[in-house]
Protein backbone atom coordinates (compact mmCIF):
# COMPACT_ATOMS: atom_id res chain seq x y z
CA UNK A 1 0.00 0.00 0.00
CA UNK A 2 1.32 3.40 -0.94
CA UNK A 3 1.64 6.60 1.07
CA UNK A 4 -1.39 8.82 0.90
CA UNK A 5 -1.48 12.55 0.19
CA UNK A 6 -3.09 14.31 3.18
CA UNK A 7 -6.17 16.43 2.59
CA UNK A 8 -8.06 18.84 4.81
CA UNK A 9 -10.34 17.06 7.23
CA UNK A 10 -12.91 18.43 9.65
CA UNK A 11 -13.07 15.77 12.29
CA UNK A 12 -16.06 17.09 14.21
CA UNK A 13 -19.35 18.05 12.60
CA UNK A 14 -18.68 16.45 9.23
CA UNK A 15 -19.17 12.90 10.53
CA UNK A 16 -22.37 13.97 12.28
CA UNK A 17 -23.79 15.37 9.05
CA UNK A 18 -22.79 12.28 7.13
CA UNK A 19 -24.45 10.07 9.73
CA UNK A 20 -21.59 7.61 9.61
CA UNK A 21 -21.58 6.75 13.29
CA UNK A 22 -17.82 7.11 13.73
CA UNK A 23 -18.35 8.68 17.17
CA UNK A 24 -16.01 11.61 16.58
CA UNK A 25 -15.54 14.11 19.42
CA UNK A 26 -17.86 16.98 18.57
CA UNK A 27 -17.14 19.18 21.57
CA UNK A 28 -14.69 21.43 19.72
CA UNK A 29 -14.78 20.85 15.95
CA UNK A 30 -11.37 21.80 14.61
CA UNK A 31 -10.42 22.34 11.00
CA UNK A 32 -7.28 20.31 10.49
CA UNK A 33 -4.82 21.63 7.96
CA UNK A 34 -3.46 19.61 5.07
CA UNK A 35 -0.39 17.49 5.65
CA UNK A 36 1.49 16.22 2.64
CA UNK A 37 4.20 14.15 4.30
CA UNK A 38 3.11 10.71 5.42
CA UNK A 39 3.47 10.00 9.13
CA UNK A 40 6.00 7.24 9.63
CA UNK A 41 5.88 6.67 13.38
CA UNK A 42 6.32 6.01 16.18
CA UNK A 43 2.88 4.48 16.71
CA UNK A 44 1.12 3.51 19.92
CA UNK A 45 -1.38 0.80 20.88
CA UNK A 46 -3.08 0.76 24.27
CA UNK A 47 -4.83 -2.48 25.14
CA UNK A 48 -7.21 -2.29 28.10
CA UNK A 49 -8.39 -5.32 30.07
CA UNK A 50 -11.77 -4.02 31.20
CA UNK A 51 -13.09 -4.95 34.63
CA UNK A 52 -9.94 -5.30 36.71
CA UNK A 53 -7.55 -8.20 36.18
CA UNK A 54 -5.75 -10.27 38.83
CA UNK A 55 -1.98 -9.63 38.60
CA UNK A 56 -1.40 -12.65 40.85
CA UNK A 57 -2.72 -14.81 38.02
CA UNK A 58 -0.35 -13.23 35.48
CA UNK A 59 3.15 -11.84 36.21
CA UNK A 60 2.97 -10.97 39.93
CA UNK A 61 2.43 -14.53 41.18
CA UNK A 62 1.96 -15.82 44.71
CA UNK A 63 2.07 -19.26 46.27
CA UNK A 64 -0.11 -18.24 49.22
CA UNK A 65 -3.10 -20.54 49.18
CA UNK A 66 -5.44 -17.94 50.68
CA UNK A 67 -4.68 -15.73 47.66
CA UNK A 68 -4.40 -18.44 45.02
CA UNK A 69 -6.21 -21.74 44.70
CA UNK A 70 -5.45 -22.17 40.99
CA UNK A 71 -1.76 -23.10 40.74
CA UNK A 72 0.95 -24.48 42.98
CA UNK A 73 4.18 -23.58 41.17
CA UNK A 74 5.71 -20.22 40.26
CA UNK A 75 7.83 -20.71 37.16
CA UNK A 76 10.19 -18.11 35.78
CA UNK A 77 11.06 -17.46 32.13
CA UNK A 78 14.17 -15.31 31.84
CA UNK A 79 13.89 -12.67 34.54
CA UNK A 80 10.11 -12.67 34.74
CA UNK A 81 8.18 -14.91 37.17
CA UNK A 82 4.63 -15.91 36.31
CA UNK A 83 1.55 -17.72 37.58
CA UNK A 84 1.99 -21.45 36.97
CA UNK A 85 -1.43 -22.37 35.53
CA UNK A 86 -1.79 -23.87 32.06
CA UNK A 87 -4.55 -23.84 29.44
CA UNK A 88 -7.36 -26.16 30.49
CA UNK A 89 -10.25 -25.90 27.97
CA UNK A 90 -12.59 -28.00 30.09
CA UNK A 91 -11.97 -25.92 33.22
CA UNK A 92 -12.35 -22.71 31.22
CA UNK A 93 -15.64 -23.80 29.71
CA UNK A 94 -14.18 -24.22 26.22
CA UNK A 95 -14.43 -27.11 23.78
CA UNK A 96 -11.78 -29.74 24.70
CA UNK A 97 -11.85 -31.04 21.10
CA UNK A 98 -10.61 -27.71 19.69
CA UNK A 99 -6.92 -26.89 19.33
CA UNK A 100 -6.45 -23.41 20.82
CA UNK A 101 -2.68 -23.30 20.18
CA UNK A 102 -1.62 -19.85 18.99
CA UNK A 103 -4.93 -18.28 19.98
CA UNK A 104 -4.84 -18.26 23.78
CA UNK A 105 -1.81 -18.42 26.07
CA UNK A 106 -0.90 -19.33 29.61
CA UNK A 107 1.44 -16.83 31.32
CA UNK A 108 4.41 -19.18 30.86
CA UNK A 109 3.66 -19.82 27.17
CA UNK A 110 3.32 -16.09 26.58
CA UNK A 111 6.66 -15.37 28.24
CA UNK A 112 8.29 -18.02 26.08
CA UNK A 113 6.91 -16.24 23.03
CA UNK A 114 7.26 -12.56 23.92
CA UNK A 115 8.83 -12.16 27.36
CA UNK A 116 12.17 -11.10 25.88
CA UNK A 117 10.42 -8.00 24.49
CA UNK A 118 8.42 -7.08 27.59
CA UNK A 119 8.79 -4.92 30.67
CA UNK A 120 6.19 -5.70 33.33
CA UNK A 121 5.67 -3.27 36.21
CA UNK A 122 4.02 -4.73 39.30
CA UNK A 123 2.84 -3.15 42.54
CA UNK A 124 1.35 -0.01 40.92
CA UNK A 125 -0.93 1.73 43.43
CA UNK A 126 -3.91 3.31 41.64
CA UNK A 127 -5.42 4.49 44.99
CA UNK A 128 -8.88 3.54 43.70
CA UNK A 129 -11.12 0.52 43.32
CA UNK A 130 -13.70 2.29 41.14
CA UNK A 131 -13.92 1.12 37.53
CA UNK A 132 -14.25 4.54 35.91
CA UNK A 133 -11.53 6.29 37.89
CA UNK A 134 -9.26 3.25 37.63
CA UNK A 135 -9.53 3.14 33.84
CA UNK A 136 -9.02 6.91 33.74
CA UNK A 137 -5.89 7.01 35.89
CA UNK A 138 -4.27 4.11 34.04
CA UNK A 139 -4.96 5.75 30.67
CA UNK A 140 -4.12 9.36 31.56
CA UNK A 141 -1.94 9.28 34.67
CA UNK A 142 -4.50 11.38 36.56
CA UNK A 143 -7.18 10.10 38.91
CA UNK A 144 -9.40 13.17 38.69
CA UNK A 145 -11.34 14.16 35.59
CA UNK A 146 -10.06 16.64 33.03
CA UNK A 147 -7.02 14.87 31.57
CA UNK A 148 -6.97 13.31 28.08
CA UNK A 149 -6.02 9.70 27.48
CA UNK A 150 -2.37 9.22 26.60
CA UNK A 151 -3.45 7.97 23.17
CA UNK A 152 -5.09 11.34 22.48
CA UNK A 153 -2.02 13.22 23.70
CA UNK A 154 0.45 11.26 21.60
CA UNK A 155 -1.86 11.60 18.57
CA UNK A 156 -1.90 15.35 19.11
CA UNK A 157 1.88 15.49 19.42
CA UNK A 158 2.48 13.18 16.47
CA UNK A 159 -0.12 13.81 13.83
CA UNK A 160 -3.50 15.30 14.71
CA UNK A 161 -3.82 16.33 11.05
CA UNK A 162 -4.53 12.74 10.04
CA UNK A 163 -8.10 11.53 9.48
CA UNK A 164 -7.82 8.65 11.97
CA UNK A 165 -5.10 10.02 14.26
CA UNK A 166 -6.64 8.53 17.42
CA UNK A 167 -8.55 5.26 17.01
CA UNK A 168 -10.59 4.57 20.13
CA UNK A 169 -11.77 1.02 20.71
CA UNK A 170 -12.55 0.91 24.42
CA UNK A 171 -11.40 1.95 27.84
CA UNK A 172 -10.92 5.60 28.81
CA UNK A 173 -10.62 7.64 25.61
CA UNK A 174 -11.39 11.27 26.57
CA UNK A 175 -9.61 13.72 24.26
CA UNK A 176 -10.42 17.07 25.93
CA UNK A 177 -10.81 18.50 22.44
CA UNK A 178 -7.18 17.86 21.48
CA UNK A 179 -7.95 15.47 18.62
CA UNK A 180 -11.00 13.59 17.28
CA UNK A 181 -11.58 10.12 18.67
CA UNK A 182 -12.66 7.73 15.91
CA UNK A 183 -14.54 4.80 17.41
CA UNK A 184 -13.43 1.24 16.68
CA UNK A 185 -16.55 -0.40 18.09
CA UNK A 186 -17.52 -1.50 14.57
CA UNK A 187 -14.57 -1.95 12.23
CA UNK A 188 -16.89 -2.44 9.27
CA UNK A 189 -18.21 1.10 9.57
CA UNK A 190 -14.85 2.61 8.68
CA UNK A 191 -14.60 0.38 5.62
CA UNK A 192 -18.03 1.59 4.53
CA UNK A 193 -16.86 5.20 4.88
CA UNK A 194 -14.03 4.51 2.46
CA UNK A 195 -16.26 2.67 -0.03
CA UNK A 196 -19.76 4.21 0.29
CA UNK A 197 -20.84 2.82 -3.09
CA UNK A 198 -20.16 -0.81 -2.11
CA UNK A 199 -22.91 -2.82 -0.46
CA UNK A 200 -20.44 -4.85 1.63
CA UNK A 201 -16.85 -3.52 1.46
CA UNK A 202 -15.63 -6.53 3.44
CA UNK A 203 -16.39 -8.92 0.57
CA UNK A 204 -14.42 -9.07 -2.67
CA UNK A 205 -17.49 -10.13 -4.64
CA UNK A 206 -19.72 -7.39 -3.27
CA UNK A 207 -22.08 -5.53 -5.57
CA UNK A 208 -22.33 -1.75 -5.98
CA UNK A 209 -25.29 0.48 -5.29
CA UNK A 210 -24.67 2.42 -8.52
CA UNK A 211 -22.59 1.97 -11.65
CA UNK A 212 -19.23 3.75 -11.66
CA UNK A 213 -20.51 6.34 -14.13
CA UNK A 214 -23.62 7.04 -12.04
CA UNK A 215 -21.58 7.26 -8.87
CA UNK A 216 -19.24 9.83 -10.43
CA UNK A 217 -22.25 11.92 -11.49
CA UNK A 218 -23.64 11.75 -7.95
CA UNK A 219 -20.37 12.94 -6.45
CA UNK A 220 -20.07 15.74 -8.99
CA UNK A 221 -23.62 16.94 -8.25
CA UNK A 222 -22.94 16.75 -4.51
CA UNK A 223 -19.86 18.92 -4.91
CA UNK A 224 -21.67 21.46 -7.08
CA UNK A 225 -24.65 21.69 -4.71
CA UNK A 226 -22.47 22.02 -1.60
CA UNK A 227 -20.41 24.75 -3.25
CA UNK A 228 -23.57 26.68 -4.16
CA UNK A 229 -25.02 26.37 -0.66
CA UNK A 230 -21.74 27.38 0.93
CA UNK A 231 -21.47 30.56 -1.13
CA UNK A 232 -25.02 31.52 -0.15
CA UNK A 233 -24.36 30.93 3.56
CA UNK A 234 -22.95 33.84 5.60
CA UNK A 235 -22.89 32.33 9.09
CA UNK A 236 -19.28 31.32 9.88
CA UNK A 237 -20.31 28.27 11.89
CA UNK A 238 -22.33 26.82 8.99
CA UNK A 239 -19.59 27.67 6.49
CA UNK A 240 -17.17 25.83 8.76
CA UNK A 241 -19.44 22.80 8.91
CA UNK A 242 -19.97 22.73 5.14
CA UNK A 243 -16.21 22.87 4.60
CA UNK A 244 -15.91 19.87 6.87
CA UNK A 245 -18.51 17.95 4.92
CA UNK A 246 -16.65 18.60 1.67
CA UNK A 247 -13.38 17.56 3.30
CA UNK A 248 -14.88 14.36 4.67
CA UNK A 249 -16.03 13.38 1.19
CA UNK A 250 -12.46 13.77 0.03
CA UNK A 251 -11.23 11.69 2.96
CA UNK A 252 -13.10 8.59 1.86
CA UNK A 253 -10.56 8.37 -0.99
CA UNK A 254 -7.85 8.00 1.66
CA UNK A 255 -9.81 5.46 3.66
CA UNK A 256 -10.18 3.35 0.53
CA UNK A 257 -6.53 2.43 1.03
CA UNK A 258 -7.36 0.84 4.37
CA UNK A 259 -7.24 -2.78 3.19
CA UNK A 260 -7.81 -5.26 6.01
CA UNK A 261 -6.76 -8.91 5.93
CA UNK A 262 -9.41 -11.57 6.22
CA UNK A 263 -10.77 -12.07 9.77
CA UNK A 264 -9.07 -14.71 11.89
CA UNK A 265 -11.06 -17.93 12.20
CA UNK A 266 -11.95 -17.98 15.89
CA UNK A 267 -13.64 -20.96 17.63
CA UNK A 268 -16.85 -20.44 19.57
CA UNK A 269 -16.37 -19.01 23.03
CA UNK A 270 -13.65 -16.52 22.07
CA UNK A 271 -15.82 -13.71 20.72
CA UNK A 272 -14.11 -11.01 22.77
CA UNK A 273 -10.72 -12.07 21.45
CA UNK A 274 -11.98 -11.99 17.86
CA UNK A 275 -13.20 -8.40 18.22
CA UNK A 276 -9.87 -7.28 19.69
CA UNK A 277 -7.98 -8.99 16.88
CA UNK A 278 -10.10 -7.17 14.31
CA UNK A 279 -9.39 -3.87 16.05
CA UNK A 280 -5.67 -4.69 15.91
CA UNK A 281 -5.87 -5.40 12.18
CA UNK A 282 -7.46 -2.03 11.55
CA UNK A 283 -4.91 -0.23 13.72
CA UNK A 284 -1.98 -1.86 11.91
CA UNK A 285 -3.49 -1.05 8.50
CA UNK A 286 -4.05 2.57 9.55
CA UNK A 287 -0.48 2.84 10.85
CA UNK A 288 0.97 1.31 7.71
CA UNK A 289 -0.87 3.85 5.54
CA UNK A 290 0.06 6.84 7.68
CA UNK A 291 -3.56 7.43 8.69
CA UNK A 292 -3.23 7.06 12.47
CA UNK A 293 -0.81 7.61 15.35
CA UNK A 294 -2.44 5.73 18.21
CA UNK A 295 -5.14 3.17 18.85
CA UNK A 296 -6.98 2.02 21.94
CA UNK A 297 -8.08 -1.63 21.95
CA UNK A 298 -10.06 -3.46 24.60
CA UNK A 299 -11.12 -6.86 25.84
CA UNK A 300 -13.60 -7.31 28.69
CA UNK A 301 -14.80 -9.84 31.22
CA UNK A 302 -12.31 -9.36 34.08
CA UNK A 303 -14.78 -8.26 36.79
CA UNK A 304 -14.74 -11.69 38.43
CA UNK A 305 -16.61 -11.30 41.71
CA UNK A 306 -17.67 -14.93 41.22
CA UNK A 307 -16.14 -18.05 39.65
CA UNK A 308 -12.76 -16.33 39.78
CA UNK A 309 -10.60 -19.42 39.27
CA UNK A 310 -12.46 -20.30 36.08
CA UNK A 311 -13.29 -16.93 34.55
CA UNK A 312 -10.16 -14.93 35.40
CA UNK A 313 -7.58 -17.28 33.80
CA UNK A 314 -9.93 -17.80 30.84
CA UNK A 315 -9.99 -14.04 30.20
CA UNK A 316 -6.25 -13.70 30.86
CA UNK A 317 -5.56 -16.46 28.32
CA UNK A 318 -7.56 -14.49 25.74
CA UNK A 319 -5.87 -11.23 26.70
CA UNK A 320 -2.42 -12.75 26.26
CA UNK A 321 -3.62 -14.17 22.95
CA UNK A 322 -4.69 -10.68 21.92
CA UNK A 323 -1.30 -9.20 22.88
CA UNK A 324 0.50 -11.95 20.96
CA UNK A 325 -1.72 -11.28 17.94
CA UNK A 326 -1.01 -7.54 18.13
CA UNK A 327 2.74 -8.14 18.20
CA UNK A 328 2.53 -10.59 15.29
CA UNK A 329 0.32 -8.23 13.27
CA UNK A 330 2.76 -5.38 13.78
CA UNK A 331 5.66 -7.59 12.68
CA UNK A 332 3.71 -8.76 9.62
CA UNK A 333 3.22 -5.15 8.57
CA UNK A 334 6.82 -4.10 9.24
CA UNK A 335 5.78 -1.98 12.24
CA UNK A 336 7.30 -3.87 15.17
CA UNK A 337 10.26 -1.49 15.51
CA UNK A 338 8.03 1.56 15.19
CA UNK A 339 5.22 0.73 17.60
CA UNK A 340 4.74 0.75 21.36
CA UNK A 341 2.18 -1.52 23.00
CA UNK A 342 0.97 -0.78 26.54
CA UNK A 343 -1.40 -3.16 28.35
CA UNK A 344 -3.38 -2.03 31.40
CA UNK A 345 -6.52 -2.74 33.43
CA UNK A 346 -8.77 -0.72 35.77
CA UNK A 347 -7.00 -1.97 38.90
CA UNK A 348 -6.27 -5.37 40.45
CA UNK A 349 -8.23 -8.02 42.33
CA UNK A 350 -7.85 -9.62 45.69
CA UNK A 351 -5.89 -10.40 47.62
CA UNK A 352 -8.24 -12.90 49.22
CA UNK A 353 -11.30 -14.70 47.93
CA UNK A 354 -14.74 -13.43 48.92
CA UNK A 355 -15.96 -16.91 49.86
CA UNK A 356 -14.92 -20.47 50.59
CA UNK A 357 -16.71 -22.35 47.80
CA UNK A 358 -15.49 -23.11 44.30
CA UNK A 359 -17.70 -20.39 42.87
CA UNK A 360 -16.22 -17.62 45.01
CA UNK A 361 -14.54 -14.64 43.43
CA UNK A 362 -12.23 -11.75 44.19
CA UNK A 363 -13.24 -8.16 44.68
CA UNK A 364 -11.69 -4.85 43.63
CA UNK A 365 -8.16 -3.99 44.80
CA UNK A 366 -6.14 -0.86 43.97
CA UNK A 367 -2.82 -2.58 43.22
CA UNK A 368 -2.24 -3.41 39.57
CA UNK A 369 0.39 -4.05 36.89
CA UNK A 370 1.35 -2.80 33.41
CA UNK A 371 2.89 -4.64 30.47
CA UNK A 372 4.83 -2.67 27.85
CA UNK A 373 6.63 -3.41 24.57
CA UNK A 374 8.39 -1.20 22.05
CA UNK A 375 11.63 -0.04 20.46
CA UNK A 376 12.82 2.00 23.49
CA UNK A 377 11.50 -0.44 26.09
CA UNK A 378 13.94 -3.00 27.44
CA UNK A 379 12.68 -6.56 27.43
CA UNK A 380 12.84 -9.41 29.93
CA UNK A 381 12.30 -7.06 32.88
CA UNK A 382 10.01 -7.35 35.90
CA UNK A 383 9.92 -4.20 38.05
CA UNK A 384 8.14 -3.76 41.35
CA UNK A 385 6.43 -6.27 43.58
CA UNK A 386 3.92 -6.70 46.39
CA UNK A 387 4.16 -8.04 49.92
CA UNK A 388 2.34 -10.99 51.47
CA UNK A 389 -0.81 -8.86 51.81
CA UNK A 390 -0.57 -7.77 48.16
CA UNK A 391 0.37 -4.21 49.00
CA UNK A 392 2.92 -2.24 47.02
CA UNK A 393 6.57 -2.56 47.98
CA UNK A 394 8.65 0.58 47.46
CA UNK A 395 11.54 0.63 44.97
CA UNK A 396 14.89 2.39 44.90
CA UNK A 397 14.38 5.30 42.45
CA UNK A 398 17.65 4.54 40.65
CA UNK A 399 17.96 0.76 40.63
CA UNK A 400 14.20 0.04 40.85
CA UNK A 401 14.95 -2.82 43.22
CA UNK A 402 12.69 -3.33 46.25
CA UNK A 403 13.78 -0.98 49.03
CA UNK A 404 12.46 -0.24 52.51
CA UNK A 405 11.07 3.26 52.45
CA UNK A 406 11.40 3.37 48.66
CA UNK A 407 9.13 5.00 46.12
CA UNK A 408 5.67 3.44 45.73
CA UNK A 409 5.05 3.29 41.98
CA UNK A 410 1.82 4.93 40.89
CA UNK A 411 0.24 5.64 37.48
CA UNK A 412 1.81 9.11 37.32
CA UNK A 413 5.27 7.51 37.41
CA UNK A 414 4.26 5.26 34.52
CA UNK A 415 2.93 8.16 32.46
CA UNK A 416 5.93 10.37 33.15
CA UNK A 417 8.10 7.58 31.73
CA UNK A 418 5.77 7.15 28.72
CA UNK A 419 5.88 10.89 28.05
CA UNK A 420 9.67 10.76 28.02
CA UNK A 421 9.60 8.03 25.39
CA UNK A 422 7.01 9.92 23.34
CA UNK A 423 9.01 13.14 23.55
CA UNK A 424 6.53 15.46 25.24
CA UNK A 425 7.63 15.26 28.87
CA UNK A 426 8.11 19.03 28.61
CA UNK A 427 6.55 21.59 26.31
CA UNK A 428 2.96 22.79 25.92
CA UNK A 429 1.20 19.43 26.33
CA UNK A 430 3.08 18.64 29.52
CA UNK A 431 2.44 22.14 30.91
CA UNK A 432 -1.27 21.97 30.12
CA UNK A 433 -1.59 18.54 31.76
CA UNK A 434 1.12 18.40 34.41
CA UNK A 435 1.98 15.28 36.38
CA UNK A 436 3.75 15.26 39.73
CA UNK A 437 6.19 12.76 41.09
CA UNK A 438 9.72 11.64 40.51
CA UNK A 439 10.72 10.46 37.06
CA UNK A 440 11.70 6.78 37.27
CA UNK A 441 13.63 4.79 34.63
CA UNK A 442 10.77 2.32 34.33
CA UNK A 443 11.33 1.40 30.70
CA UNK A 444 15.12 1.39 30.62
Amino acid sequence: MQNIKRRTFLAGASASLLGLGLGLNLSEPTLVAAQDAAYAGPFWIFLHASGGWDPQFIFNPTDRVEHNRLYTEVPQVGNIPCAGWEIDPERFGLDPAVDYTGLIYSPRAFLEKAGAKMTVINGIDTTTNNHDSGARVMASGKLTEGYPAFGAMVATAGGSKMPLAFLAGGGYDATMGLVPAVRLSNVGVIQKVGEPNLIDPGRQDTQKYHSDATWQRIRKLQKTRLSRLSKAQHLPALQHTMAGLAAARLTDTELRKLVLPAPVDIPNGLGGLENTMRQAQLAAAAFKNGLAVSAGLSIGGFDTHGDHDQNQPRRIAQLLGAVAFVLDELARNGLEQKTYVVVTSDFGRGPSYNGTGQGSGKDHWPITSVMAFGPKIKGDRAIGTTDDEQRSVGVDPKTLKPAKGGVIINPQHVHLALRQIAGFDDGELARNYPLTGQALPLFG
